[in-house]
């Protein structure tokens, strides 16, 4: 289907004369002749009468007008809202975030929303890292690893990840002296990136440690109020657990061993031809990291 082609025969039909709608589509009278001459061709049907001074419509030609008409318009409006999307944020703004920073978040993004009266902001909390070419997510937050190479990435900071347990469970069972001790306390575990249930914790060494757990989630405010409970020992955020950390709820547990730093980055698809919003949003989390962001977060 030539777009083009059937946008100059409907223009033609409108305004009545070959050498009004070339001037409007800003082409030559014998260009656009040649132009319908061809569609009339491909279609095997004759759809204008021309005169020198005119063009009328055959009746097949103003049965195919009466049916582009519609369908050019649909077009026209799309290009309209695409062409706006590109200028102005509007329409939804999809952004994936680690549930244990989205409440940091959410104030960054209602103020996005607010600033852009037009624009529908949906917030995913999931530790499962979106696919950013499939799941119809503009921007994802993720911390450590970025996964898919071929994404753009803008830093945003750094923040510790560690094991803490309230003082109750500590009194109850012990405290853990090396990592291998885990094996004899009850681990919540958390989801890794692949939405499964965490099998290991990192060591600041770089390396990993094999834990078990008969307690799951996949949302870390849930392992942190399971952590506050005495239910057991959990690997969190000092975005999360900080505060509680300070105030003598829950105690780091292995704290030379068991941990790691994450560095927390903006990830979206591609660098260039991005619509307005994706824009708009990156700059916001830029701004958030470089104000203070989340608690301890650590910039360049």
């Amino acid at each position: 289907m030539d777009l083009n082609a059937y946008r100059a025969f409907v223009l033609a039909v409108e305004r009545g004369t070959i050498t009004d709608a070339a001037a409007e589509l800003g082409v030559s009278r014998p260009t656009l002749s040649r132009q319908l001459a061809a569609l009339e061709e491909g279609l095997g049907l004759a759809l204008l009468h021309r005169t020198t001074r005119q063009v009328k419509v055959t009746p097949r030609g103003r049965e195919l007008y009466e049916q582009l008409r519609p369908l050019i318009d649909g077009v026209d409006g799309i290009e309209a809202r695409l062409h706006e999307e590109r200028a102005e944020p509007v329409g939804w703004l999809r952004v994936s975030v680690p549930p244990i920073i989205a409440t940091d978040i959410l104030p960054t993004l209602e103020s996005l929303r607010r600033a852009h009266p037009r624009l529908s902001v949906e917030m995913l909390g999931e530790v499962r890292w979106a696919d950013l070419h499939t799941d119809r997510v503009d921007v994802a937050v993720r911390a450590g690893r970025v996964g898919d190479a071929s994404l753009v990435r803008r830093r945003l900071g750094a923040r510790d990840v560690y094991a803490v347990a309230s003082p109750e469970y500590l009194e109850r069972h012990g405290t853990p002296i090396t990592s291998s001790d885990l094996k004899t306390h009850d681990v919540l575990r958390g989801h890794d990136p692949h939405g499964d249930a965490a099998t290991s914790w990192p060591t600041w060494t770089g390396g990993r440690i094999p834990v078990e757990g008969r307690f799951v989630s996949n949302d870390h405010r849930v392992l942190m109020e399971a952590a506050l409970s005495g239910a057991g020992i959990a690997l969190l955020s000092d975005v999360s657990a900080g505060r509680h950390v300070d105030a003598g709820r829950l105690v780091r547990v292995l704290p030379d061993e068991v941990g790691v730093e994450l560095t927390l980055h903006a990830v979206f698809a591609r660098r260039t031809l991005q619509p307005a919003a994706v824009r708009a949003c990156i700059d916001a989390l830029v701004q958030w990291a470089q104000s203070g962001g989340p608690r301890r977060l650590r910039g360049d």
